[in-house]
């Protein structure tokens, strides 16, 4: 039996989009969650093809970039040079993935260096827990699976800012720990974590922590048999 044929339809990476409003060159623009960029200027309700590829150099929040991690545009945020509201980039995980970092970016940069639509980074990061959950023991934004090494149950390892829908899964060593959030008013299962609670991790489990809505995230967790732990409820630290 013959396979029905694939046509090309285009080889730049281009997608066609026509806007009700005029585009200007350079306008980032997101299409059902998709981010291209228009190369040229458009008219009011004339097609345009949007670049899906390629390495830009796009406005950005006033925070600091690492190089490696994801990048989110923001239709709403405000540019560290610009107008306010008018879009902006970040790597707290506001708004829609946009592409990976390609180069560092200081806190007051206007503009941030990303790989466009470059696949989400699925790599393990490694922490340490400190006491207090700062420094090693922060995981990076944007993570997605964590290995922990701890050398007291009582230290602690933060949860960073989260995006809705990111999922995190967090792999513990030999030695358990406490987990808390760099976000002081982020709630686990409920239970605000932080300055005054934290949840036990007990050692060689595994937890998968899923951020629902801003401000909560879910956490369950697998013994290193891969029994379902109770519901687990953070508690005074």
């Amino acid at each position: 039996m013959a396979q029905s044929p694939a046509y090309l339809v285009t080889d730049d990476g281009g997608l066609q989009y026509t806007s009700a409003a005029a585009v200007t060159g350079g306008d980032v623009i997101v299409q059902a969650g998709i981010v291209g960029i228009s190369p040229v200027n458009a008219d009011a309700n004339k097609p345009v093809g949007l670049s899906l590829e390629g390495i830009y150099d796009v406005p950005k929040t006033t925070a600091a970039w690492v190089i490696g991690q994801p990048v989110f545009w923001d239709s709403a945020g405000n540019p560290d040079s610009g107008d306010a509201g008018s879009g902006a980039a970040n790597q707290i995980g506001t708004g829609v993935y946009m592409g990976i970092a390609t180069a560092a970016a200081d806190s007051g940069a206007n503009t941030g260096r990303v790989l466009l639509n470059a696949p989400y980074p699925l790599r393990p990061v490694a922490v340490t827990a400190t006491t207090g959950g700062a420094t090693t023991g922060l995981i990076p934004a944007g993570a997605s699976y964590v290995t922990v090494t701890s050398d007291n149950a009582d230290k602690q390892i933060s949860l960073p800012a989260g995006y809705v829908g990111q999922v995190l899964r967090i792999l513990l060593g030999t030695t358990a720990c406490e987990l808390i959030s760099a976000v002081a008013a982020d709630k686990v299962n409920e239970v605000t974590v932080g300055a005054t609670n934290e949840l036990a991790l007990t050692a060689e489990a595994l937890y998968t922590c899923v951020y629902t809505k801003s401000g909560f995230w879910i956490v369950t967790g697998l013994t290193k048999l891969g029994a379902a732990q109770a519901a687990l409820v953070p508690d005074a630290r």
